[in-house]
C-alpha cells in the first residue's frame, strides 16, 4: 500500500456514507412501498392530490424558470459585455439576493403587497382593506420564484461566458462586428450549453423549493410536492414516511432528470481559454451607458430593496397593519426574538453552531478528500465528484426524507438513534454542502507547486506533518472560503430543517415559518432582518478578502468580468 492510500479510501468511505448512503436509502424505500401491491402503491401516487401537487410544482416551476431565464440572461450578458460604473457592487447585490433565503424574499414580498403592508400604508398606496394579497397563490410564487433563481441562472452562464477568449471578440470587432451580431453569432452559439444548463438548474430548483410555496402557497391552500411532504409529515397520518418517500422519489426524479442532462450539457463545451485571455466587458454604450446603469439600478430597487424595506417596516412596528409613523416605531419586536423569546433565541443559537459546525468539519474534511481525488484517486476522480454533488443538486426535501428513512431506527451494532436530534441536521447539512466546500479546497490544491511537498518528503516528513504544515497554510484562504459559503447557505436554510427538527432543535427558517404560521408576521419580520443582516456581512466579509481565493470562487466576481468602468 502506498502512502495517502489509507487516506483515500477513508475519504471516500466518508463520501459513501455522507452523501450515497442516504440517497440510496430512500431508493430502496420507494421500490420496498411496492410490496404492499403495485396497485395499491399506484392509486397512492396518483391520487388526486397528488396529481394536483404535481402539476402545480411543474407549473410554479416552468413560469418561474421563464423569468429567471429572462432576468439571468439579461444581466449576465450586461454586466459582463457592457463598460458600467460599479458592475462589481451591481453583480454584489444580485447575488445577495439569492443568497437571502427563500422564505425571506417569500414574506418579504408578502408583507409588501396586503392591504396592511405597513410600507404601502405610510405612502398612501395599500389596497383597501379585505382585499386579498395579490402575493398569495400561483402568481405570488412564480414571481418570488424568478426573482430568487434568476441568479442561478446568471452565475451558470457567467461561468460559460468567461471561457470565451477575448481575442475572437477583438477579431470581431476589428472586423467591424456590432454587439448584436457578436451576441447571436459568437457569444449564444459558445455558451449554448451553458445556456440551457442554466434554465434546467433553475428548473430543478423551482421543483425542490419549499420556502416560497411554503409562505406564499400554504396559506391559500396551494400545494406543490415540497409543501404536501410537509403536511403529511406534520398530520402523522398512517403510512407516512412511506407516502412520503414516494413523492420524494417523484421530486429527486424530476429533478435528477434535469440535473443529469444539465451535466451532459456542460461536459459536451469545447470552448477553452488561451492563457489568461478571458472575456472582458468590450461594449461601450456611450450616451446609452447612463440609462442602463439606471435600468439595473431601479430594478434593484423594485426587486430587492423594497421588498427588503417591507419587512423592516413590518419589524418596527407594534401589530402589523399599524400605519408606520415616528410616533409608532418601535423596537419590541427585536427584544422579544432576541431576548424575551426562549424559542428564538435558541433557533439563533442552533443556527450558528449547526452552521459552524458543518462547515469547519466540511472545510477540514474537503482538504482530505480533495488531495486524496488529486494524489491516489484521479481514475474515479469524477466518479466520486459527482456522488459529492448529488445530495447539493437533488432537492432538500429528498436530502430530508433520505436522512429520516437512514435514521428512523438505532444505528447498527451501536444500538443508539439521531432521529430527532441535533446530529441529523448536522448530518444532513454535511451530505446537502459538501459540494459547495470542495469546489474551492479542490481547485486551490490542484493548483499547487508540487515541489515544494516533494522537498519536505524527501527531507523526512510524514504525509500527517505535509497536511497541516505545508497543503493546509498554502490553501488556508479556500478552506475559508469553502466554509464561509457553507455557513452562508446553512445559517438560513429551511427546507431540510423543516423536515428534520424536534423541540430544542429549531432553526431560524423552522422559526420564521412557525411565527409566520402562527399570525406574528412582526416578530417573523424581524427574524428575517437579523438573518439578512448576518448574511450580507459575510458576504461582504468575502468580497473584502476575495483577492486571496482561487478565481471564480466567488460567484458576484464571475459575473462582473474585468474591463472599464468597474
Amino acid at each position: 500500500m502506498q502512502e495517502g492510500d489509507a487516506l483515500a479510501a477513508t475519504a471516500l468511505f466518508v463520501v459513501l456514507i455522507i452523501c450515497g448512503v442516504p440517497i440510496l436509502q430512500l431508493v430502496l424505500a420507494a421500490i420496498g412501498s411496492f410490496s404492499d401491491g403495485v396497485e395499491t402503491t399506484f392509486k397512492t401516487l396518483f391520487s388526486a392530490q397528488i396529481r394536483t401537487a404535481t402539476f402545480n410544482t411543474i407549473s410554479v416551476a416552468i413560469a418561474s424558470t421563464v423569468i429567471a431565464g429572462l432576468i439571468g440572461i439579461s444581466l449576465a450578458l450586461i454586466l459582463m459585455t457592457v463598460q458600467l460604473r460599479a458592475r462589481r457592487l451591481m453583480a454584489f447585490i444580485f447575488i445577495l439576493s439569492l443568497m437571502i433565503s427563500p422564505q425571506i424574499s417569500a414574506l418579504a414580498f408578502k408583507t409588501l403587497a396586503g392591504p396592511a403592508s405597513p410600507l404601502l400604508k405610510a405612502i398612501g398606496l395599500a389596497p383597501p382593506p379585505g382585499t386579498a394579497n395579490p402575493m398569495l397563490g400561483f402568481g405570488g410564487i412564480v414571481l418570488v420564484m424568478g426573482l430568487q433563481h434568476a441568479p442561478l441562472v446568471a452565475i451558470t452562464l457567467a461561468a460559460g461566458l468567461s471561457r470565451v477568449p477575448h481575442a475572437i471578440i477583438e477579431a470581431a470587432l476589428l472586423d467591424g462586428a456590432k454587439p448584436l451580431k457578436i451576441f447571436s453569432k459568437i457569444l449564444l452559439p459558445l455558451v449554448r450549453p451553458h445556456l440551457a444548463s442554466a434554465l434546467l438548474l433553475a428548473f430543478v430548483a423551482g421543483v425542490g423549493n419549499f420556502g416560497i410555496p411554503a409562505l406564499l402557497g400554504l396559506p391559500v391552500g396551494y400545494l406543490t410536492l415540497p409543501t404536501l411532504i410537509f403536511q403529511k409529515l406534520a398530520s402523522f397520518g398512517t403510512n407516512t414516511i412511506a407516502e412520503a418517500a414516494l413523492v420524494s422519489m417523484m421530486i429527486g426524479v424530476i429533478a435528477g432528470i434535469g440535473v443529469v442532462i444539465s451535466a451532459k450539457l456542460l461536459s459536451r463545451n469545447t470552448v477553452r481559454l488561451q492563457g489568461g485571455d478571458q472575456l472582458a466587458a468590450f461594449i461601450d454604450a456611450g450616451r446609452w451607458r447612463i440609462w442602463i446603469e439606471y435600468a439595473i439600478w431601479a430594478f434593484f430597487v423594485l426587486t430587492i430593496f423594497i421588498p427588503m424595506m417591507s419587512l423592516l417596516a413590518t419589524s418596527i412596528v407594534p401589530a402589523y397593519g399599524m400605519l408606520l409613523r415616528f410616533d409608532t416605531l418601535t423596537l419590541d419586536q427585536y427584544v422579544e426574538v432576541l431576548w424575551r423569546q426562549d424559542t428564538t433565541r435558541r433557533a439563533f443559537s442552533n443556527s450558528m453552531v449547526y452552521a459552524s459546525s458543518a462547515a469547519v468539519i466540511l472545510s477540514l474534511f474537503c482538504m482530505l478528500l480533495a488531495y486524496g481525488l488529486d494524489r491516489r484517486l484521479t481514475r474515479i476522480r469524477s466518479t466520486v465528484l459527482a456522488i459529492v454533488e448529488m445530495p447539493y443538486a437533488l432537492p432538500g426535501v429528498v436530502v430530508g426524507i433520505a436522512c429520516i428513512l437512514l435514521f428512523v431506527r438505532p444505528l447498527p451494532i451501536i444500538g443508539v438513534s439521531i432521529y430527532a436530534t441535533k446530529w441529523i441536521i448536522l448530518f444532513a447539512y454535511c451530505a446537502s454542502f459538501m459540494a459547495i466546500a470542495l469546489k474551492p479546497i479542490f481547485a486551490a490544491i490542484t493548483s499547487l507547486d508540487r515541489d515544494i511537498e516533494e522537498a519536505a518528503l524527501l527531507d523526512g516528513a510524514g504525509l500527517r506533518k505535509r497536511l497541516y504544515s505545508i497543503i493546509m497554510p498554502l490553501i488556508l484562504p479556500s478552506l475559508l472560503a469553502g466554509a464561509l459559503m457553507v455557513f452562508l447557505l446553512a445559517f438560513n436554510e429551511l427546507t431540510v430543517s423543516a423536515l428534520l427538527w424536534s423541540a430544542g432543535t429549531e432553526t431560524i427558517g423552522v422559526v420564521l415559518l412557525n411565527l409566520e404560521d402562527a399570525g406574528l408576521p412582526t416578530q417573523a419580520a424581524a427574524t428575517a432582518v437579523i438573518s439578512t443582516i448576518v448574511v450580507a456581512i459575510l458576504m461582504l466579509v468575502l468580497e473584502l478578502a476575495g483577492d486571496m481565493f482561487p478565481e471564480n470562487t466567488l460567484p458576484w466576481r464571475q459575473l462582473s468580468a474585468s474591463g472599464k468602468s468597474d
